[in-house]
């Protein structure tokens, strides 16, 4: 994810950010390759929940991508884990660490969590920290699981609408 002097979009420089500007796109598969970068490379996402009382906290999380759906790992229990299964509404921002005016915002819905515990889909829930792992650590398996015994749950993530910021030229 290089960045050239030609693509920083600093304010008063010819082609530079304009505030509210964005780009709305209808498919993570149309999303600009700038763009789907952050999904693909080791980007930590502020992911939004919805706590009980309304309120959004804010977690940094690893995430990925196969093209339609945003994948998510959580371990069984934890208030994000809570605050998707019972309220599935999420966003997740993602920024370009090279150039903080590329970013995307997901605005998605949880709609499926499959838990380790599951006999038939519970090896997605492995598979899928462990290739987190491998993107955003470069280690595999997950090194850090809690050795009193955990379960992770892959949380699959529908995009409802996507935005993005920065010239995609």
């Amino acid at each position: 994810m290089g960045v050239q002097v030609a693509d920083l979009i600093t304010a008063g420089n010819v082609g530079s950010f304009t505030v509210g500007r964005r780009t709305d796109v209808p498919s993570l598969a149309d999303l600009p390759e700038v763009h789907l970068q952050l999904l693909r490379g080791a980007v930590i996402a502020a992911l939004a929940t919805i706590n009980p009382d309304g309120r959004p906290p804010l977690t940094p999380v690893w995430c990925n991508t196969d093209g339609t759906s945003v994948f998510l790992n959580s371990k069984k229990g934890r208030l994000k884990d809570r605050n998707m299964q019972e309220r599935p509404e999420v966003t997740l921002l993602l920024v370009n660490p090279e150039n903080v005016h590329y970013w995307m915002e997901i605005y998605g819905r949880v709609v499926e969590a499959v838990d380790e515990t599951d006999p038939e889909r519970g090896h997605l829930a492995t598979e899928s920290i462990d290739e987190l792992a491998e993107t955003y650590l470069g280690q595999r398996p997950y090194p850090f699981r809690d050795p009193s015994g955990e379960v992770r749950v892959r949380y699959r993530v529908e995009r409802i609408k996507a935005v993005t910021s920065g010239p995609v030229t």
